[in-house]
């Protein structure tokens, strides 16, 4: 009897347990099937998701019709723009027709139903605009002038929109879409006054007395060219080598103009209050005006010139310097630059010409190429003078020498500046041969020898004084005590520059290099090996 007992308890412990490893079996199936159920619901709504119809874009233009049926229904109808089709379509029952606004940017659905709106675009085609008509209307012009007649939209519907401003408006181009901000000339037009003065410019007498008699002398005595009948040149071009003090000489005019005032009433003098009507001196780089965007270089040359109007206006005298004035206004033709300056150079004419009428405004140009600039350009009546800033003779260069070596600097005992300069160009200008670059080829075939003299420039001048500072500087570190500035430590500096200079003409192009230079065309450049 005690054995079938214990073998029943046995018997009911293996079923019970067996019971408990089937339960748990079962509740891990309940879990594995519940997780694959959530996973199947996973695929099933990104399945859903994919399968989605998308959604068109469109611009609302205005609500066609609307009307609320006796349950209380929504029934509306909207004309919509998608790309360039018009379209009235149904606006849903939970989209409220009379929140809709022109201009915002709405979706349609695969049925095209119109289900939601958004806000307008904000990026689009910029448009200026030539007209504003009475009833709100805009007449907007692209970057070629061709004109568009279109509506305001909700956001633009009470704004105030003049000529000349800048919009955005839809792909389809029928709605102003966002007024932008005044383009103001600031990143292309430098209005200042420089602090170059004509004391500070040495060895170029000449060519200021003819810029100041061309420039200075018309907008200071005003009242006296009238008395002769004698109209001031509209345009002065200084044309030159590099380096040579042609921005200097522009900068120095403005500067005068700034500072002197002009003679009112034709008695040959200025007074006290005279002086208060100051020059404006307008700087401007030629390449910043080149675009790629058709029509864009035209729009920039005219704000420039509209800018200078609006300063002319209040009395004072305007000059407009363009710098690199051949990179903006070439040949015509010469294919130069993709024909751009097919246009460009016309709508410079018109605005130069457009100048006559304002007897106070001028424009000086300058340039290293003056071979390249339209003849259009350089005829008399519009750039009237043309002066040429060469390369500095052996006077000249000791005179531009001594506005950087002067003698407030340190000096050895009983030294003069003036004659370290005489010394220092003696030897820049020698035409020895340990100051020979190259042989150069010239057109017809003869060789002949290029020395350092023959490429020397006002700021090669400066930069071989500054060299000869900075060695003195580095000396007086190292010492402690001032370095005096001797015949040494400048020849030294003249052979650093020359070293550099000859070296750099194995790299250059001949062609190109010489007329840079204004020199005759150079086929070949042979240097020392």
């Amino acid at each position: 009897m005690e054995g079938k007992r214990r073998t029943r308890m046995r018997d009911t412990e293996d079923l019970a347990a067996l019971n408990d490893r089937l339960m748990a079996k079962n509740h891990a199936l309940a879990e594995a099937l519940n997780r694959a159920g959530k996973e199947l619901t996973k695929a099933k709504s990104r399945l859903a998701q994919l399968a989605q119809p998308p959604l068109t874009f469109a611009t609302m233009v205005k609500v066609d019709s609307t009307r609320t049926d006796e349950d209380g229904i929504q029934h509306a109808s909207a004309e919509v723009i998608s790309g360039t089709r018009r379209m009235v379509v149904p606006v849903a029952s939970n989209v409220n027709a009379a929140r809709l606004t022109a201009g915002a940017t709405v979706m349609l659905n695969e049925k095209l139903v119109l289900v939601e709106q958004r806000d307008a675009d904000t990026v689009g085609q910029i448009r200026s605009v030539k007209q504003v008509l009475d009833d709100g209307r805009l007449i907007v012009t692209d970057a070629s002038g061709n004109p568009v007649l279109i509506r305001r939209s909700g956001a633009l519907a009470y704004a105030g929109i003049n000529q000349g401003d800048r919009i955005i408006v839809d792909p389809s181009v029928r709605l102003a879409i966002e007024a932008l901000p005044a383009e103001g000339d600031k990143d292309l037009v430098l209005e200042e006054t420089p602090d170059v003065t004509f004391a500070d410019i040495g060895g170029l007498d000449s060519e200021i007395g003819r810029i100041r008699d061309a420039v200075q002398l018309p907008f200071q005595h005003r009242a006296l060219f009238e008395r002769y009948d004698l109209k001031p040149p509209k345009g002065v071009l200084l044309y030159g080598p590099p380096g040579n003090g042609k921005t200097m000489i522009a900068k120095a005019v403005a500067n005068a103009l700034c500072e002197g005032g002009y003679d009112s009433n034709g008695d040959g003098s200025i007074s006290p209050a005279e002086t208060r009507v100051k020059g404006v001196f307008l700087s401007v780089k030629g390449p910043e005006l080149l675009n790629k965007y058709v029509g864009e270089s035209e729009r920039l040359i005219r704000l420039i010139f509209q800018r200078a109007r609006e300063r002319a206006a209040d009395g004072n005298p305007v000059v407009v310097f363009i710098d690199e004035m051949d990179s903006l206004l070439r040949t015509r033709g010469s294919g130069v630059s993709s024909d751009v300056e097919t246009t460009i150079v016309p709508q410079f004419l018109s605005e130069l010409d457009g100048v006559e009428s304002l007897d106070n405004v001028m424009v000086i140009g300058a340039s290293n190429r003056v071979d390249m600039i339209d003849p259009a350009v350089l005829r008399p009546g519009r750039l009237d003078v043309k002066i040429r800033v060469g390369r500095p003779k052996t006077n000249q260069a000791i005179a531009i020498v001594d506005h950087y070596l002067t003698d407030d600097l340190p000096l050895e005992n009983g030294v003069d500046a003036h004659a370290l300069s005489a010394v220092l160009v003696h030897d820049i200008y020698g035409t020895s041969e340990r100051r020979h670059l190259c042989d150069v080829q010239e057109e017809n075939g003869q060789w002949h020898a290029l020395f350092l003299a023959d490429v020397v420039s006002g700021a090669m001048l400066k930069n071989i004084v500054d060299r000869a500072k900075t060695r003195a500087v580095k000396e007086s570190i190292e010492t402690g005590s001032d370095v005096a500035l001797t015949v040494p430590l400048l020849a030294a500096a003249v052979e650093d520059e020359y070293r550099e200079t000859r070296d750099s003409m194995a790299d250059v192009d001949p062609e190109q290099w010489s007329r840079i230079n204004g020199m005759d065309p150079i086929r070949r450049i042979r240097t020392a090996e």
